[in-house]
């Protein structure tokens, strides 16, 4: 449960492509738009508005059936819930994330200084300390994703051979089935699945 709160290794695509998987994988001089999820609609519409369009594109009376939260469900509250003991556990392994998340918004082109302490004021309530951590002041040094990044973003033409062995089980799958090997046709359409992973080009 460790490793996957801190996205050290790949149990789900959520908590392994993280904040931090992002945040490190933009240029540090790129615009950043955010959408956060408990404030979906007026973020939305500053991010349209910020790109030059409509200023409110969603009104709000009509936000529910406009968008619809995939993260929405009929379980029961208990269900949902967190003892305070296990969310101070949780919130000691996300210390980087939370770190990295508070980054994410202050680079946020369509959020102002108060949408970024509002979302901060959210975090105290559930994560009290960590909420104002910076980095440098977890439990844990922020890791370092480098690998990572290369890994699956492909910054490189390399496939690295520590990914290949972890994933070369699902490497192909009904989306990409297994082909035979063809050369020219790899070259001809610049299809590297024409080629046996690992592979160098």
């Amino acid at each position: 449960a460790v490793t996957a709160l801190r996205g050290e290794r790949h149990f789900g695509c959520h908590m392994y492509f993280n904040y931090q998987f992002h945040l490190e994988g933009v240029p540090k001089e790129a615009s950043i738009l955010v959408i956060r999820n408990e404030h979906l609609v007026q973020d939305w519409n500053t991010a349209e508005h910020t790109i030059g369009g409509s200023k409110e594109i969603i009104p709000p009376e009509l936000a529910n059936s406009t968008i619809k939260v995939v993260n929405k469900s009929d379980k029961d509250a208990e269900d949902k819930e967190l003892s305070k003991e296990s969310t101070r556990l949780v919130c000691k392994e996300l210390c980087n994330e939370i770190v990295n998340y508070k980054k994410i918004l202050k680079r946020a082109l369509n959020l102002n200084y108060g949408e970024v302490e509002r979302s901060v004021e959210e975090l105290r309530e559930t994560c009290g300390k960590y909420a104002d951590y910076e980095e440098g002041d977890c439990p844990v040094p922020m890791p370092d994703i480098g690998e990572k990044l290369i890994n699956t973003r492909g910054y490189e033409d390399l496939v690295m051979e520590g990914s290949y062995h972890v994933n070369k089980d699902i490497l192909e799958n009904t989306m990409h089935p297994k082909r035979m090997d063809n050369k020219e046709e790899a070259e001809e359409l610049m299809d590297d699945d024409g080629y046996t992973l690992p592979y160098s080009v």
